[in-house]
C-alpha cells in the first residue's frame, strides 16, 4: 500500500490531504502558512505519516498552457523535490472537482479533491 500526501499550493496558505492506493480515498488534513518554515513542516509530515509519494496540483490554463501560477507551482515543486526524498507529482487541475471548490473554501479540502482525482487516475491506469 503506498500513502500519498496531496497538496493545494497557494501564495499564502498550502493545503494538505492524505490518501492512499488501497482505499482510493483522500481525506482533508491541514492548512499550512506558506512562509519559510513550510518546506520544513512538509519534510516532517511526510515522515510522521509515512508518505510514499506528494501530489501537487497543477494549475494549467483551460487551453493548457503553462502560465505564472503554473510557473509559481513549478518553484515550489523544485523546492520540494530538493527538500524531500519523495517523488513528486503533478495532478492537471483543469478537469477535476476541484474547478469547483470557490475562494474562501477550505485549502485541505482543495488539496483532497487534488488527490483523489489523482488516485482515481492511477487506479484507472
Amino acid at each position: 500500500m503506498k500513502t500519498y500526501l496531496g497538496i493545494d499550493y497557494g501564495k499564502s496558505k498550502i493545503g494538505l490531504a492524505k490518501g492512499t492506493d488501497e482505499t482510493r480515498v483522500a481525506t482533508p488534513m491541514r492548512i499550512l502558512e506558506n512562509n519559510e518554515k513550510a518546506i520544513k513542516l512538509l519534510d516532517e509530515i511526510v515522515d510522521i505519516n509515512e508518505i510514499d509519494e506528494i501530489v501537487v496540483g497543477y494549475p494549467l490554463s483551460l487551453s493548457g498552457e503553462v502560465g505564472p501560477q503554473a510557473r509559481e507551482v513549478d518553484a515550489f515543486i523544485e523546492e520540494v523535490a530538493q527538500a524531500i526524498d519523495k517523488p513528486v507529482n503533478k495532478q492537471d487541475e483543469r478537469f477535476s472537482s476541484r474547478s469547483a471548490v470557490s475562494k474562501g473554501d477550505d485549502d485541505a479540502s482543495a488539496a483532497a479533491l487534488i488527490l483523489q482525482t489523482y488516485l482515481e487516475r492511477i487506479s484507472n491506469n
